[in-house]
């Protein structure tokens, strides 16, 4: 029997100041992120602070792990977020 697994659930934490995590100091945010299909992430369960410059951070930690869409629900209003990767041709883009 051949095992296969992969990554599908982050856990991500904002912290205020640069090097936050490093120092093991208190996060200011807290959240999770589930990959839904190839190239797209769910974020959910946020906790804390959420201003839109930790939406366009978040999505930039996305792009970098392959994530081309995110989709975020705030006020209960589920919105696709392009992370700025370019889905490949020919696929079809989750919104």
């Amino acid at each position: 029997m051949h095992i296969n697994l992969e990554c599908v659930m982050y856990v991500g934490r904002g912290y205020a100041g640069a090097g936050g995590f490093e120092a093991r100091e208190p996060y200011d945010l807290v959240f999770s992120v589930f990959k839904v299909a190839e190239g797209v992430a769910r974020v959910f369960a946020a906790h804390g602070e959420l201003p839109r410059e930790a939406f366009r951070q978040i999505c930039a930690e996305l792009a970098g792990k392959g994530f081309h869409t995110a989709l975020i629900e705030r006020h209960g209003v589920e919105r696709a977020l392009p992370t700025g990767l370019t889905p490949p041709t020919g696929t079809e883009r989750h919104e």
